[in-house]
């Protein structure tokens, strides 16, 4: 039987990917960077291997001795974590001859380093199924006009801030950002904005030529709860390139919340925008 490697950070996806992989009939043999795992996990997975950040060159290791040639790599890593005493000397040499640390660099490090081994990394598509949606509007309400010129001027920031590799969302109101995603990540980032503004439009999208090996943006269930806490009442992701987990339960939760969850794939124009006011009037 076929092995799979899956490198797995926190959350839900790691489950999610290990049980697709195993309907595709591989063997899955999970490498976790994190202490806690979800319980599905190894109900799926052949081996769990727990690995700290700062030992990287331990799991290259195991995957040799176990004879794994493809890897999928998914799950949180929390930015934090890369400065951690230990963990920073390990990102440094592993990223030496990178640009930058961004979290894209340090993953692309990563995935160079697997490749030198032989180690192909898969696109993360595909073991996910169908929870990266196409465009269009997902829950059962639409946003309104206004709601739509924000997503269309959030959109255009939060491909600004990805290309400069801080973050992938944004968080605005009446065409003013509100909040910026850093290293805190997302649900940080909403809960700041909604400690200085109710009624605000989040927005998600992928990194500027984004590489579907890794680092895919994500939302799910807790996005929706944060933005309920923070009174945030539009959820806009960047179609064909963003990960609902749980997406039934995602859609149903933002349904009943009254936030109207949609995906786009381009940012929307004017002429968009008009056409919707014309029909609402």
């Amino acid at each position: 039987m076929r092995k799979l490697g899956l490198i797995a950070g926190e959350g839900e996806l790691p489950a999610i990917m290990a049980r697709n992989a195993s309907l595709k009939g591989l063997e899955v043999v999970v490498i976790s960077v994190c202490e806690e795992i979800d319980p599905e996990v190894a109900l799926v997975a052949s081996g769990i291997h727990i690995v700290d950040l700062d030992e990287m060159d331990e799991a290259l290791e195991i995957l040799k001795n176990e004879g794994i040639s493809e890897v999928a790599m998914i799950g949180k890593v929390w930015r934090k974590e890369a400065y951690r005493p230990g963990v920073e000397e390990a990102v440094e040499k592993l990223a030496h001859y990178e640009a930058d640390r961004a979290d894209t660099s340090l993953l692309a490090a990563f995935v160079k380093n697997l490749g030198r081994a032989g180690i192909r990394v898969a696109n993360q598509l595909e073991y996910l199924g169908d929870a990266v949606p196409e465009r269009g509007v997902l829950g059962c309400s639409e946003p309104s006009p206004a709601e739509w010129d924000d997503i269309s001027f959030g959109f255009k920031k939060a491909k600004a801030i990805s290309g400069a590799g801080i973050g992938q969302t944004v968080i605005v109101k009446n065409l003013s950002v509100v909040a910026v995603e850093a290293a805190e990540g997302t649900d940080e980032a909403i809960a700041r904005a909604g400690r200085l503004a109710g009624g605000c439009v989040v927005v998600k999208v992928a990194w500027q030529d984004q590489d579907m090996r890794f680092d895919i943006p994500t939302v799910g269930p807790d996005t929706i709860k944060v933005m309920l806490e923070a009174e945030a009442r539009v959820l806009a992701i960047e179609a064909g390139k963003t990960i609902i987990v749980r997406k039934e339960d995602t859609l149903a939760f933002a349904n009943e919340a009254g936030i109207p969850v949609v995906a786009v794939g381009e940012v929307e124009t004017l002429e968009d925008n008009d056409k919707r006011r014309r029909s609402v009037r």
